[in-house]
């Protein structure tokens, strides 16, 4: 009942009070961060989901507060603002009923691409079913985990902007083919979670000094992204976990990797420095190597699922 009730005073409060510019943000942020606690922890999936929703709520109410994202038609009406709030990505209303009719055939396609990535996901499942041992070596883990995370993630997204698109209002792409970077700075700001790269950029990274500061800006958006991963933890788990510190690890790594290539850049010039499936190749493997990082604690969260 709680929880209900905690889920429906953010909905309420967004769309009657922060939308129109009548009340602060907060209510609904707090709210939203509490609702994972009121899930019991023998209900971990359950409480996951709650999780990623509550992290999700808590930047669309911060955004919503601020503007309301790109398109401003998303805003003139409840319904409009309901899904605008429950799904990630960002969203606009069709110009015209060619361009509502392209956007559907487009959500189309974006289920038959979530269909195709079923079989892939599954039969990493089943990988480790029939063959455990791949957690008994760390690096063999953490590349299986990666590749079933984005098949499994990417094909859910697919799903949720698939079906949202049926109402001839456009999602924007969430993935591009994040296996296929070539760098640090070309996954992060180009392939994995647009949702969040550009939540980041607009809220965080502009903020603290942007392209005047970038060094500062880059390591301040690396920092808040361990942060909210390890609140991801500690709210799916319900206590602080065995790897507490690793995931704020893994994004500060990360972040002064793209630090590090973006100044190479400027001084030797952007390259190419190495053919494309050589670059790919090298990416992958520091991926690979540092993944133990990050699915260290999420580990946590399966182990108990």
């Amino acid at each position: 009942m709680l929880t209900v009730t905690l889920l429906a005073f953010v909905t309420v409060w967004n769309l009657h009070n922060v939308r129109r510019r009548a009340a602060s943000p907060w209510p609904a942020i707090v709210a939203a961060l509490l609702v994972p606690f009121t899930i019991p922890v023998d209900w971990m999936l359950l409480r996951t989901a709650a999780t990623i929703w509550a992290v999700v709520s808590t930047f669309k109410t911060w955004e919503l507060a601020r503007g309301g994202g790109g398109d401003p038609r998303m805003q003139q009406t409840a319904a409009r603002a309901f899904l605008w709030l429950e799904v990630p990505q960002d969203s606009r209303v069709p110009d015209d009923d060619a361009a509502a009719s392209s956007t559907r055939a487009e959500g189309r396609h974006r289920l038959l691409r979530a269909l195709l990535k079923t079989p892939g996901a599954l039969g990493l499942w089943a990988l480790e079913i029939y063959w455990p041992s791949i957690h008994s070596n760390v690096w063999g883990e953490a590349l299986w985990a990666l590749l079933i995370m984005w098949l499994g993630m990417t094909a859910i997204i697919d799903v949720v902007a698939g079906i949202a698109m049926q109402s001839g209002i456009h999602v924007a792409e969430g993935f591009k083919t994040p296996l296929l970077a070539r760098s640090p700075r070309d996954f992060w700001g180009h392939r994995w979670n647009l949702f969040v790269h550009r939540w980041f950029g607009r809220h965080i990274f502009r903020p603290v000094g942007g392209l005047r500061h970038p060094i500062r800006g880059t390591l301040i958006v690396f920092l808040t992204s361990g942060l909210v991963h390890e609140y991801v933890v500690v709210a799916a788990i319900g206590h602080l976990p065995q790897h507490i510190g690793w995931m704020t690890a893994f994004f500060l790594m990360h972040g002064i990797a793209v630090v590090v290539e973006v100044a190479t850049q400027r001084r030797f010039g952007r390259g190419p420095w190495f053919p494309r499936p050589a670059a790919i190749c090298l990416h992958l493997l520091w991926l690979t190597l540092t993944a133990p990082l990050f699915f260290g604690p999420l580990g946590e969260i399966f182990n108990k699922m």
